[in-house]
C-alpha cells in the first residue's frame, strides 16, 4: 500500500487506531456488560469497579515494516487531540 499510494497515512489497517469505536466485553468479575474503545487495552467497570482488560489482538503494527512510522503519526494525532482539549 505505502508502495503505491506514497501516503502511509492513506494504510486501511490504521483507521481503527485513529477512529476509535467502542466494543462491549463481559466484566470477569461481575458479567456486566463494560464499554471498551478499539483504542484501549483496559477499561474499568461502572458496576463493580474492576480492571477489564480486553484480549490481546494482533494489528498491523505487529509486522508491517511501515508500522514505526504509523506508530509516530498516532502519537502525533493523540498528542493533537489532548492539547485541543
Amino acid at each position: 500500500m505505502y508502495a503505491r499510494s506514497r501516503d502511509w497515512r492513506l494504510c486501511p489497517g490504521i483507521a481503527n487506531l485513529l477512529r476509535p469505536i467502542p466494543e462491549y466485553i463481559e466484566c470477569p468479575n461481575c458479567g456486566s456488560e463494560v464499554e471498551i474503545w478499539s483504542d484501549e487495552d483496559e477499561t474499568r467497570c461502572s458496576s463493580c469497579g474492576a480492571i477489564v482488560v480486553r484480549e490481546q489482538r494482533f494489528s498491523c503494527l505487529e509486522w508491517c515494516k511501515y508500522a514505526d512510522r504509523c506508530r509516530e503519526f498516532i502519537e502525533k494525532v493523540k498528542e493533537s487531540r489532548i492539547g485541543g482539549i
